[in-house]
Formats: C-alpha cells, sequence, structure tokens
C-alpha cells in the first residue's frame, strides 16, 4: 500500500494538513500529504485550509493554498462546491508579505483557472519573481481573451527560460491552433531561434498547427532526421487529424501532400 492509499484510508484532515507542513517545501512527502486533501475535497478539507489561510505561519498559509489550488480538480467546476470561495482566497494572498505564499496563491489561481482568475493573474506579469511569472504565464493558457493573448506574448520575451516556455506553449496550443492572427504568428516566429530548445520546440509546434507553409517544412526535416522527439510526431498528427501513433512514414507523406497542395 502506497503512503496515498494509506493515508487516504486512516489519516484524518488534521493529521494530513500537519503532514504537509513538516520539512523542506518541496519535500515529497509533504506534498503527498497534499494531494491526498485535494482528492478528498470536503468541506472539513476547505474548512480546514481557509482556517490556514489565516494562520499567522507562512507555511501554513502557503500549504493551505496548495491545497485550494486543486481541491476536487478533475470534476466539472459545477461539481467543486468551494471553487468560488478558493478564487477568492487565493486571490486575496496575491500581495501576501511572503514570498513563498504569494507564489503559492499565484499558482493556486494559475490551476484554478476561470475568468476571475485570470483577471487576478494579468496584473502580476511584470512582477520581480520568475515563479509567478511562471503561474501567470500558466494561467493564460487555454484562454482565448485577448487580454490573456497579449499577456502570453508579452511573457514569451521574458529572461526566465520556463517563463518563455510556457507563454510559448500557451499561445501555440490556444484554441488548439485554431485561434491565428498575424500578430500570433509572428510572436511564435520570433521564438524559432529561442536559446532554449523547449521554446523553440513549441514555437515550431504551434505554427505548425496554424498550418504555417515554413513551419510545416520545419516539421518535416525534423521527422526526416533522427533527432525528431514525440512532441514532432504529436504535432503532425494534429495537424493531419491522425492518430498520434500513426506511423512516422504516414505523418511525413500527409505533410509533404499538406505543404505542396
Amino acid at each position: 500500500m502506497s503512503w496515498d492509499e494509506e493515508s487516504d484510508s486512516i489519516m484524518t484532515a488534521d493529521e494530513l494538513f500537519s503532514a504537509s507542513f513538516q520539512g523542506d517545501y518541496e519535500d515529497e512527502q509533504p506534498w503527498d500529504a497534499v494531494r491526498v486533501l485535494r482528492r478528498r475535497d470536503s468541506d472539513q478539507v476547505f474548512q480546514t485550509a481557509a482556517a490556514y489561510c489565516r494562520s499567522e505561519i507562512p507555511i501554513h498559509r502557503a500549504r493551505a493554498l496548495d491545497v485550494l489550488a486543486q481541491l476536487g480538480a478533475g470534476k466539472p467546476v459545477a461539481e467543486r462546491h468551494h471553487f468560488n470561495d478558493s478564487v477568492s482566497i487565493a486571490a486575496a494572498h496575491l500581495d501576501d508579505e511572503d514570498p513563498l505564499v504569494a507564489r503559492s496563491a499565484a499558482w493556486a489561481l494559475a490551476h484554478l483557472q476561470g475568468e476571475r482568475a485570470i483577471s487576478s493573474l494579468i496584473s502580476l506579469s511584470k512582477c520581480a519573481d520568475a515563479q509567478v511569472r511562471r503561474a501567470v504565464a500558466v494561467g493564460m493558457a487555454g484562454s482565448d481573451r485577448p487580454d490573456a493573448i497579449n499577456t502570453l506574448v508579452e511573457l514569451m520575451e521574458d529572461d526566465d527560460d520556463e517563463v518563455r516556455n510556457w507563454a510559448t506553449f500557451g499561445l501555440g496550443n490556444v484554441g488548439f491552433g485554431s485561434l491565428d492572427s498575424p500578430d500570433i504568428r509572428e510572436a511564435l516566429r520570433r521564438r524559432l531561434n529561442d536559446s532554449f530548445s523547449e521554446v523553440r520546440d513549441e514555437a515550431v509546434w504551434g505554427l505548425a498547427r496554424r498550418r504555417d507553409p515554413a513551419a510545416l517544412r520545419l516539421l518535416m526535416h525534423r521527422l526526416n532526421s533522427e533527432e525528431w522527439i514525440d512532441g514532432d510526431e504529436m504535432a503532425a498528427a494534429e495537424v493531419l487529424g491522425l492518430d498520434y501513433d500513426a506511423p512516422v512514414e504516414t505523418l511525413l507523406t500527409g505533410l509533404t501532400n499538406l505543404v505542396h497542395n
């Protein structure tokens, strides 16, 4: 029996919260406790988390926000009874005096998403903390709001590699590539020569999803080489409307026909 399975069956919510406060923030065991609490999605877990968000101890506030970030995740929003309250609590902690708590609040909103969460995050796009800016980029993903798109374009020029990576991913995938404009393509093209390889990958895939001829040729070149990666296959399959396990030869034939027709 794993730690998660055992704790699901025998540990109380209070015991799990106590376990989440132990050790260093990135330690695995405290995060195990957080994950169990998220799955429970009960009134007791929410009320206890809300109470800890008012604690004078920063790690209590941070862990409580980590729980609220994905409380009941996987369910439709309408079935997540504490969703709106969780958004409100997280937004209220964005300017927390402790950096760890402020980061947890930003990441909570990034996971919760929704219109209110996105609006709260946009104002943090120029935050000095790269972790917060990274959360902003993650939180914008999937939104077709003009201000969210503009925020992603802005963050694609960030000094931090992972901020640019998540922002490029977000813009490349918005509308699964169906949202298109000259400005979006130009923003993605600027990242084709990025110093970080993962950003370059996301730019290629984002442009290919929009059937940009140059990106399709670049994707073909990659698939013809010995250095292609899974994302190349997935992007090609998405463009062609094929299953992800389609043979590379089939993908290359489809892309060739697409480019020349």
